[in-house]
């Protein structure tokens, strides 16, 4: 049963993230290829780079436990890394993060791929990201979506 959460969560997470840009007047597609889930461009500008086509690894993760979730991440490098010289395209990740304790919550943002190891915190592995940083991050490069 866990599997099939599992795998529930991670299309809705892809279809929020999608449905977060498509919003915000930006033209997306699910990918389902390895390393990409997401292929991107902004026509006007406002969140990526202006008519430049990326390529988006979602990653969501939802606590039953804890009001914030606040773990690390991985984030699939060696995937995105191969993903990103397959496509020729700018790799980048969405995480969604939340909670479904007493109070709801739910957030998601939106990060370049080359941010990734200025933001695994404390963990030690590369190939991660803190999620407390996501919620601490002051730089343009991380925008937040929800």
């Amino acid at each position: 049963m866990v599997k099939a959460e599992s795998l529930i969560s991670g299309d809705f997470g892809e279809s929020f993230v999608a449905y977060l840009l498509a919003k915000e007047n930006v033209d997306v597609v699910r990918a389902g290829t390895i390393g990409f889930d997401l292929f991107a461009i902004d026509h006007e500008g406002k969140i990526l780079e202006k008519e430049k086509m990326v390529g988006i690894s979602v990653k969501m993760r939802v606590s039953k436990f804890h009001e914030r979730y606040v773990p690390t991440i991985p984030v699939g490098s060696q995937q995105v890394i191969e993903a990103q010289k397959i496509w020729k395209l700018e790799a980048w990740l969405a995480i969604v993060v939340g909670s479904i304790g007493r109070e709801k919550k739910l957030a998601c943002f939106l990060l370049p791929f080359r941010e990734v190891a200025r933001l695994r915190g404390r963990a030690k592995r590369q190939d991660v990201i803190a999620v407390s940083e996501l919620y601490r991050e002051t730089n343009e490069a991380v925008k937040r979506l929800f």
